[in-house]
């Protein structure tokens, strides 16, 4: 699979990523995830050690009926660092 191939899919990954959560579909949320993924929101305040407890955070936090959420994400910077690593940022509106 060649660079661009390989970016592609991650940004493919980060999309379904921000629609499972908009949806509410924590199963298949928690599918896109490894156990082993840590989580943090708002600079930190919220820090979650694996993907269980990210999924409970989430849903506690986004089932209340006033939650309603919309994530896009744009310009994306991707960079491969090795063939199974890369890092992100994407400007994120929600």
């Amino acid at each position: 699979m060649s660079d661009a191939d390989e970016i592609e899919s991650i940004r493919q990954l980060k999309y379904r990523y921000f629609r499972f959560l908009d949806q509410k579909r924590y199963d298949d949320l928690a599918e896109l995830l490894i156990p082993e993924c840590t989580f943090s929101y708002h600079s930190g305040t919220y820090t979650y050690p694996n993907r269980d407890a990210a999924i409970a955070f989430l849903k506690e936090r986004m089932q209340k009926p006033e939650c309603h959420s919309l994530h896009q994400g744009h310009h994306p910077e991707i960079m491969l660092l090795s063939p199974t690593s890369a890092t992100g940022i994407w400007y994120l509106q929600d």
